[in-house]
C-alpha cells in the first residue's frame, strides 16, 4: 500500500511540474555599493534550480516523474536596491516561473574603499519560493498535486574588479541553506506523505557588469551544486543575464 501512495505521489509531481518551485540562482550584483539614498533598479531572465527534482522519490516504477538528476527551468526576475551608508545597501528580489514564484531579501556590506579598484563585499540574505498547485486544467487531480515551499538563508561572498570606466568582471562564491517542504492537501488523503528537509546548495558564479552612465548589462555564467532529499550533490549551470538602471 506504501509504495502504491508513493507511485501516485510521484505520478502528482510529475503533473505538478507544470507549476514548478523555482530558486533563482543569479546574483546580478557586484561588490560595489550605490550610494547613500541612491536607488537601482534591475531586471533579469536566468535559468534557476527547479526545487522539484530535490524532491527524490525512492521506488517510483510509474516512470511519470523520476527525480534521479536535478534540473533547471526559466525564470524572470525584478529587483530594487537603495544605498544606506557609504558601504552598505539592501536589496530586495522577486522573480516568477511557470506556476510558482520566489523572493530574495539582502544586505550587501562592502568591506573596500569606494574608489578601489577591487572591491569585497558580503551579501546576506533570505529566500523563499513557492507554487500554487491548484490548476483547474488538471481536473480531478488537483487534489493530489503537492504544494513545493522553501525558505532559507544565503552567503554570498563578492570580488569585484573595475577593469576600467565600463567594465567590470566580478566573482561570487555562495552557501545556500534551504528548509523545502512537500504539502499534500488534506483531501488528498496523501498527508502522512508530507516530508521536510534541508536543501545545501553551493554556488561558484562568474559575472560582468558594463556600465554606461546610469544604465549596466550583466551577463553570467557558473555553476550551482545542490543536495537531493535522498541523493548525492547535483549540479546545474547558472546562465543569466540582466540589464537595470543606478540613479
Amino acid at each position: 500500500m506504501r509504495h502504491a501512495r508513493v507511485c501516485l505521489a510521484a505520478v502528482c509531481l510529475g503533473i505538478s511540474l507544470t507549476g514548478c518551485a523555482v530558486m533563482s540562482t543569479s546574483v546580478q550584483e557586484t561588490a560595489e555599493t550605490v550610494e547613500p539614498g541612491h536607488l537601482k533598479l534591475g531586471a533579469d531572465y536566468n535559468i534557476g534550480l527547479d526545487l522539484t527534482t530535490a524532491v527524490f522519490l525512492p521506488d517510483d516504477t510509474s516512470g511519470t516523474f523520476t527525480a534521479e538528476k536535478v534540473a533547471n527551468l526559466e525564470c524572470y526576475g525584478l529587483k530594487l536596491g537603495v544605498g544606506v551608508t557609504d558601504r552598505l545597501e539592501l536589496n530586495g528580489k522577486v522573480w516568477a516561473a511557470m506556476g510558482g514564484a520566489g523572493g530574495r531579501v539582502y544586505g550587501k556590506y562592502r568591506f573596500t574603499d569606494r574608489d578601489a579598484r577591487t572591491s569585497f563585499a558580503i551579501a546576506p540574505g533570505v529566500t523563499f519560493v513557492t507554487t500554487e498547485s491548484d490548476d483547474e486544467d488538471e481536473g480531478s487531480l488537483d487534489k493530489y498535486i503537492a504544494d513545493i515551499r522553501s525558505s532559507g538563508l544565503e552567503f554570498p561572498l563578492i570580488v569585484t574588479h573595475r577593469l576600467n570606466e565600463h567594465v567590470l568582471v566580478s566573482g561570487v562564491l555562495r552557501y545556500s541553506l534551504d528548509g523545502i517542504e512537500l504539502v499534500f492537501p488534506e483531501e488528498s488523503g496523501l498527508t502522512d506523505l508530507n516530508e521536510g528537509f534541508l536543501l545545501h546548495r553551493v554556488g561558484a558564479v562568474n559575472g560582468w557588469s558594463f556600465e554606461f552612465g546610469s544604465l549596466y548589462l550583466r551577463p553570467e555564467v557558473g555553476v550551482e551544486m545542490t543536495t537531493q532529499a535522498n541523493g548525492d550533490f547535483g549540479i546545474v549551470p547558472v546562465l543569466a543575464g540582466g540589464l537595470g538602471l543606478e540613479f
